[in-house]
């Protein structure tokens, strides 16, 4: 049984990436157009689009794996997990701001 199971946390992701862990800076997410209304993807850079798409499927993952009524703050707490890890799959790294975390946490 691995970590995850065993305490329903990515042990090896912080909630929020800094530049302190590895030295490493992480970059905020660029729009490429100002959003109108709700916030939608399309108004993000291509890379973050791609960390988005992973995300919202890990954040399912969560749902599925932990129960798909999460109160407010776990769902946030959630969709942060899902951000850096998606960020660890696809190379990147992109923070997270209020809007994508609205965007993986619909």
């Amino acid at each position: 049984m691995d970590n995850y199971s065993q305490t329903g946390k990515w042990s090896h992701i912080s909630s929020e990436p800094t530049t302190e862990e590895d030295g490493e800076d992480w970059r905020p997410p660029c729009k490429i157009q100002e959003t109108k209304g709700c916030v939608a993807a399309h108004d993000y850079e291509l890379a973050v689009r791609q960390i988005l798409k992973r995300a919202m499927g890990l954040f399912r993952a969560c749902l599925v794996a932990k129960g798909i009524y999460p109160d407010h703050m776990t769902a946030i707490s959630w969709a942060q997990e899902a951000w850096t890890e998606a960020c660890t799959h696809v190379e990147a790294k992109v923070k997270y701001n209020n809007e994508i975390i609205q965007l993986v946490s619909p």
